[in-house]
């Protein structure tokens, strides 16, 4: 019984038998499926009170046969390339129905997946056996959706086929697909036309977010930090599936059946990957993983990845491998597609051990090696910081939310050229330039990591010898982003993460930059409410000069520098 899919462990030895022999029968390779054949499928099906289905080449052969349940056929996967990337399998699935019902979501979301030819249902009726037949069909958005055809008797289809039946009658199935070959034929040509449609604005990994909100300014603020976060991870981000509720549902991330409907809507726009926000639980991921072969992320593993992406230094890739370790311990639980993502390396079996002990264990062992690699680096730079006290180089940190110009900021004071993106997370190594003021004097300016909203606790672990250098600043430039609209919540959460540092008390300067794209309006509105703000354009030297003699006033003012015996003839 190994020709046969499925639990054949119930039945009797003639019915093996029955079901081994469907592997010799054919189809003409016109038909979807000849009456004869649906006749025996329909019988056999009845007599089992189980469903069959049969994998039918193109040629007519049957590849597979499937057994299920009364109710459900579980299907195997395929080895073969051909399916993917917009092409058809070049297989049909013929299946039973004990009865006459519509075609179910899992079926649907088979033929999305699998990319059957078609899927042609069979159901008995008095007048003889029945299909319904479903197949893919390019939507204008480039997506791909099921299109579901009525029911038509077999010999009917079987008479279209064959030219036999009566023109009336053949007005009245206009959609049927009477010859097969021709009907694959424009079928494959329709979607290979609409395929470069999809590939030309592919940007990377297509994938569809799942989103959880309570609705508001808050939400929009989320959904677009979401964007850029995939776009600066490389990804397409084609679609965002909401959902408003107070908090993500416990097992199942949204509702039972939204998360349903929206796997499926990932498979009709053929997505590889689903990013979820907020986190996971390990639940959720199982869950979510179980119900589809696609990888799946949360909003942390995003931003890790994004870290990883754009670590440079040997110290910043050790941070955010060490918090990938720590954010993927939870998971350790079983190999689904949450862990497609894990650091390479961890794997093996050991004498007496599961292969999830082992996964466990090495994982351990390498958090903590690199915790002391860390620690190493952390007593470096405490010296570095201990040396430029001892020659009383004040330090001036530039921190911010992600994306708010602070590199480009750093590279206009000093000029220097520290790669500044528009991207989330350009910046992840912390940089070190000096700028010099008249009178041969200088100051160390730091530009730092971007924060953001709910940052991960296990990259906030990781990085706390990098942000240890800002609680010991001298000062600080709050640099915000003056042309995005969520300024004032991300203004609110750089605060809270510099509580969170213990850097809240050291003395600061309010930097609103990319004043050049505002209006008059917007602008003059900000000056009233912050009144003791910097204004700035990073990419404008001349619009930077007030603050450098904010900069030099303040460290003058506590005793950082010496006060000029002649006015400041500018920064060099």
């Amino acid at each position: 019984m190994a020709r046969v899919y499925g639990d054949t462990s119930a039945l009797k030895p003639s019915q093996a038998r029955a079901l081994t022999r469907l592997h010799e029968r054919t189809v003409p390779a016109d038909r979807v499926v000849g009456p004869p054949l649906a006749r025996t499928l329909l019988d056999l099906s009845a007599a089992l009170h189980r469903r069959i289905g049969l994998y039918v080449d193109r040629r007519g052969r049957v590849q597979r046969v499937v057994l299920g349940s009364a109710h459900a056929l579980d299907l195997p996967e395929f080895t073969r390339v051909r399916g993917a990337r917009g092409r058809l399998r070049g297989v049909r699935l013929v299946a039973t129905q004990l009865a006459d019902v519509p075609m179910s979501d899992e079926e649907r979301a088979d033929l999305l997946k699998l990319r059957f030819d078609l899927l042609a249902l069979l159901s008995p009726s008095p007048a003889g056996p029945q299909v319904r037949i479903a197949h893919l069909a390019p939507a204008p958005d480039g997506s791909v959706g099921v299109r579901a055809l009525p029911r038509i008797p077999v010999s009917v289809l079987d008479r279209l086929a064959d030219g036999t039946l009566d023109p009336a009658e053949a007005a009245r199935h206009p959609d049927a697909p009477g010859d097969l070959r021709a009907f694959l034929e424009r079928l494959d040509a329709d979607l290979a036309a609409a395929q470069p449609v999809a590939s030309a604005e592919r940007r990377g990994v297509r994938a569809v977010a799942l989103f959880v909100h309570q609705g508001g300014p808050t939400a929009d603020a989320r959904r677009a930090e979401l964007r850029a976060l995939a776009r600066t991870a490389g990804m397409d981000l084609v679609e965002i599936v909401e959902q408003r509720r107070p908090a993500p549902d416990p097992r199942t991330f949204l509702g039972r059946g939204r998360l349903r409907a929206a796997l499926m809507r990932a498979l009709e726009l053929d997505a590889e990957l689903l990013v979820c926000d907020p986190e996971l639980s390990p639940s959720q991921a199982r869950t979510i993983a179980g119900e589809t072969d696609l990888s799946v992320l949360d909003r942390t593993m995003l931003i890790l990845d994004i870290f990883a992406k754009h670590a440079r230094s040997a110290e910043g890739k050790l941070q955010v491998e060490l918090a990938q370790l720590r954010h993927n311990m939870p998971f350790l639980v079983g190999r689904g597609t949450m862990m497609s993502r894990l650091a390479g390396g961890i794997g093996g079996r050991g004498p007496g051990e599961t292969k999830l002990e082992v996964d466990r264990r090495r994982a351990r062992q390498r958090i903590a090696d690199l915790e002391r690699r860390l620690a190493r680096i952390a007593r470096r730079r405490a010296q570095r910081r201990r040396s430029r006290t001892r020659h009383a180089i004040p330090v001036v940190a530039i921190v911010g939310y992600t994306n708010a110009g602070k590199s480009t900021l750093l590279n206009t004071l000093t000029g220097s050229e520290v790669l500044a993106e528009d991207k989330l997370f350009a910046t992840l190594d912390p940089t070190v330039r000096r700028l010099r003021f008249p009178r041969e004097r200088e100051v160390v300016l730091l530009d730092t990591v971007g924060f953001i909203r709910d940052l991960p606790p296990d990259l906030r672990r990781a990085f706390a010898a990098t942000l240890e250098e800002i609680a010991d600043a001298d000062l600080l430039l709050h640099v915000v982003d003056a042309a995005d609209p969520d300024r004032r919540q991300q203004m609110e959460t750089v605060r809270a993460v510099l509580a969170d540092l213990g850097a809240d008390a050291v003395d600061s300067i309010l930097v609103f930059n990319k004043i050049d794209t505002l209006s008059a309006e917007v602008r003059e509105g900000l000056a009233e409410r912050f009144p003791d703000a910097s204004f700035v354009s990073a990419l404008d030297r001349a619009s930077t000069r007030g603050l450098v003699r904010r900069i030099e006033d303040f460290l003058w003012s506590r005793g950082s520098l010496e006060r000029p015996q002649a006015p400041p003839g500018g920064v060099r």
